[in-house]
């Protein structure tokens, strides 16, 4: 699902030690040390922004929360982090990362000084991760650091398929699994008590954020499920049925469900209802997306898939709400155990209304393990 990113990310960033202890991330860079020794890379550098910083996240705890971030990796000695903040926030920021060696990029030889390290005449040779998403002059003052000793390399399908989904992190995705559905649940309780669809969906916010939410997106329909967007600050009641996309990060980790109750069970809602059956039943790893994306738009039949879903019946998250893995018609990808997945089928028609229905599952090597489900 695309939402619109918040300009300001606000929330409790801190890390919880007692979540995640520091061997959780001993164990995460030793599978980052395999993939440098499989590739003969001598460091790993990783960047992440406000907008999308999963892989960063994942080895260094630091979500970047205006600008940008960059964690630094070598296969022998400590790794570093350089933000964009102010030299006076490096406090605060070390506050949120197992990473001991922090620096501001105020700091005009943070990348310099640690690049030093790796002494010799022959090249060095460095995997580097989301630089698709580097602005062009910080990527011209990278390359100028590097010179030609350096040689930099895409790693970011290397460096994602370190990116499993262990116990620990699993009970943070719980957890935030726990949150949408409190969020979600406040939500149809105001809706139902005669607030408009956006005021509930203020008061589905302010639930969330009181329980500790980093981050809240959410997606309304005023039209009873035909078209869906962003909020516009339309409070007045505008439909008698509802339908909303409410998605939460807690600890890092997102959630999301769709919000799609309805006063009378519908023939589309009985179709979206068992194309989301048809799906889990299917689930299991190895199940190609292409043939999971066939079984729920049969089953949804005589109605076509809500064009907001863009085509997919769903995709991985976790650190980020799109982890890649869409369930596309033409994806070539396939579920693999460690895996979390958003599930989600929707159908209208331009006349009435619009139904959904969603669910969340991690792979196992048996099949699935429900994490949660909206109600039928």
């Amino acid at each position: 699902m695309r939402t619109v990113q918040p300009s300001i990310v606000i929330g409790s960033y801190t890390w919880d030690q007692d979540r995640l202890p520091r061997d959780e991330f001993q164990i995460r860079t030793d599978a980052l040390h395999r993939a440098m020794d499989a590739s003969g890379w001598k460091a790993v550098l990783i960047y992440g922004d406000a907008a999308e910083h999963a892989a960063l996240a994942y080895f260094s705890n630091f979500t970047p929360r205006l600008r940008w971030a960059m964690g630094l990796f070598p296969r022998q000695g400590e790794p570093r982090l350089i933000a964009a903040m102010s030299p006076r926030d490096i406090p605060a920021t070390r506050l949120m990362t197992w990473i001991e060696d922090v620096c501001s990029e105020a700091n005009k030889d943070a990348f310099e000084s640690w690049l030093a390290q790796f002494s010799g005449s022959e090249p060095v040779h460095i995997g580097a991760a989301g630089l698709d998403l580097m602005r062009q002059p910080l990527f011209q003052r990278l390359e100028k650091s590097l010179g030609h000793r350096f040689r930099l390399h895409a790693a970011d399908a290397a460096i994602a398929a370190c990116r499993t989904a262990r116990s620990r992190a699993l009970s943070l995705i719980r957890a935030a699994s726990d949150l949408v559905r409190t969020t979600a649940d406040a939500f149809v309780k105001s809706w139902r008590d005669g607030a408009g669809i956006e005021a509930a969906a203020l008061e589905a916010e302010r639930t969330a954020r009181l329980r500790a939410a980093q981050d809240v997106r959410m997606l309304t329909s005023l039209d009873g499920g035909r078209t869906f967007s962003p909020f516009r600050g339309s409070l007045e009641k505008t439909a008698k049925s509802l339908a909303a996309y409410v998605a939460v990060k807690h600890m890092g980790y997102w959630a999301d469900t769709f919000v799609s109750p309805s006063d009378g069970i519908t023939g589309m809602r009985r179709r979206t209802d068992a194309a989301l059956d048809a799906l889990l039943q299917a689930a299991r790893p190895g199940a190609q997306a292409a043939a999971l994306h066939g079984h729920a738009t049969d089953t949804i039949k005589p109605y076509m898939l809500h064009p907001v879903l863009s085509g997919s019946v769903g995709n991985r998250l976790g650190l980020s709400l799109d982890e890649g893995g869409s369930l596309a018609q033409d994806s070539h990808d396939v579920l693999a155990a460690g895996d979390i997945y958003t599930l989600h089928v929707g159908a209208h028609d331009i006349v009435s209304h619009g139904a959904f229905a969603s669910a969340m599952i991690a792979v196992t090597h048996e099949g699935y393990d429900l994490i949660h489900r909206s109600p039928k």
